[in-house]
């Protein structure tokens, strides 16, 4: 996180917590398993949970995409194969 502005460390704060709760609101009460990476200039969160049903339309994950989108340069909640996965990218820019 070196060379982070508190700006964007913020934001990955608020793009790991989204992620995070709405997985815990919606996802079945099992294992979330998350990656964190640095890609392309940018901190990414990965995360993912087996899950019986998942609305990728419900209200709460509208509101979450807003969030998301308010603080990442890309972001995606989708169901894959009886997992939801949800996933945000915040871009890091150089500072003098």
């Amino acid at each position: 996180m070196a060379g982070y502005s508190v700006d964007e460390i913020d934001d990955i704060r608020i793009a790991v917590s989204e992620v995070l709760l709405a997985l815990i609101e919606h996802g079945a009460g099992r294992l979330i398993e998350v990656e964190f990476a640095i890609e392309d200039d940018a901190f990414v969160v990965r995360a993912h949970t087996p899950i019986e049903s998942f609305d990728t339309e419900h209200p709460d994950l509208a509101l979450c995409r807003t969030v998301l989108a308010g603080v990442c340069t890309s972001h995606g909640i989708d169901l894959i194969d009886d997992e939801a996965h949800i996933w945000a990218a915040v871009a890091h820019t150089d500072h003098p």
